[in-house]
């Protein structure tokens, strides 16, 4: 680890690696750490938005890291994962005979939870942003709108809603469409890529549907770009400069071991679950499967990196190791993009 770039990101950065406590947890594997959160005394938050974790596992990393990722090895790299959050659960004792499923289609089947909780009853609402495009989310909730749903107004205590978590809004018209037709949840658990303005309205949400709102995030928990839609680990907003020239920089918590090991492998400024849907090769839509357009992923990638690489390389924290990163990660996606 390269310790002068470490210590050039951490006084750049806004990073908050103190928050945060280490649980020993039995079940999981060794690679896998699970941090508690103190939301109020984080320096990124400030405020109590309930239990909140953060589980940081390898595959975790990898799929931050790499948008090439998709496909089957997206899905292999997610089973792990979701492998290692359902032992959690179970350890924390969270899971309960009325807990169920919420996908929010499209995307929630890409962080694999109904395949290592078969069990669980599963609900599928899907919610559509209008007038909205990649990597350009409104943040207005009369923009989105709930266009399928398979909930019927049976009786759940618990729910767990893997998702990705920008601004929060398709989940917040999800649960309050569930509400109106008589939903009453003790229990609300959010798991998967998850930025601070979607904790915040969650936090909300839950209040006044009287629930408790338990948050996972995979390996932090970001800021939001300008558009609300990048969450990156840490690094420049790459919208907010090709908008404006001006530079805003990006940081998220996390725990201190994470930041030392994902440093070593993140292009700052990447947006880390990229077009999460569209790296899926089956998305099911409520009526129908359908294929995800992984070729439109990796092809945007390359684009947002190339923009991205062109400010980074101006920065005085820019070195021969984000270099390779970038033209790597640039090889494997042009390689990848051959195969579709």
């Amino acid at each position: 680890m390269d310790q002068s770039y470490l210590q050039k990101i951490r006084e750049l950065f806004p990073l908050d690696t103190g928050a945060m406590t280490l649980q020993k947890l039995s079940t999981l594997s060794p690679s896998t750490r699970l941090y508690r959160v103190d939301t109020a005394s984080s320096s990124l938050i400030g405020d109590d938005l309930g239990n909140c974790y953060i589980i940081d596992t390898p595959e975790g990393q990898r799929i931050a890291s790499h948008p090439h990722l998709v496909g089957s090895e997206l899905e292999a790299q997610s089973l792990q994962a979701a492998r290692e959050f359902k032992a959690a659960l179970k350890e924390l004792d969270m899971i309960t005979d009325s807990t169920g499923i919420l996908h929010i289609l499209r995307g929630s089947s890409g962080y694999m939870m109904h395949k290592v909780l078969p069990n669980l009853p599963l609900i599928r609402v899907r919610t559509e942003y209008r007038n909205d495009g990649y990597r350009a989310h409104s943040d207005d909730s009369r923009r989105i709108e709930v266009t399928y749903s398979d909930y019927d107004g049976f009786d759940l205590d618990t729910l767990i809603i893997p998702d990705t978590y920008a601004t929060g809004r398709s989940v917040e018209a999800a649960l309050q469409h569930m509400a109106e037709r008589g939903g009453k949840l003790s229990t609300i658990i959010i798991y998967g890529f998850i930025a601070i303005p979607s904790m915040r309205r969650l936090s909300a949400l839950c209040k006044t549907l009287g629930a408790r709102l338990i948050t996972f995030a995979i390996c932090d928990i970001t800021q939001l770009a300008a558009n609300n839609y990048d969450m990156t680990l840490f690094g420049i907003d790459e919208h907010h400069h090709s908008a404006t020239g001006e530079l805003s920089l990006l940081g998220s918590i996390l725990g201190e071991e994470t930041l030392r090991e994902m440093s070593e492998n993140f292009i700052p400024g990447l947006d880390q679950p990229g077009d999460w849907s569209e790296r899926q090769a089956k998305l099911f839509d409520g009526y129908r499967e359908e294929p995800g357009d992984i070729k439109g992923h990796l092809s945007k990638s390359i684009t947002f990196i190339e923009s991205l690489d062109k400010v980074n390389r101006k920065q005085d924290w820019y070195n021969d190791r984000i270099k390779r990163l970038t033209e790597v990660e640039l090889e494997n996606l042009r390689s990848t993009i051959s195969r579709y």
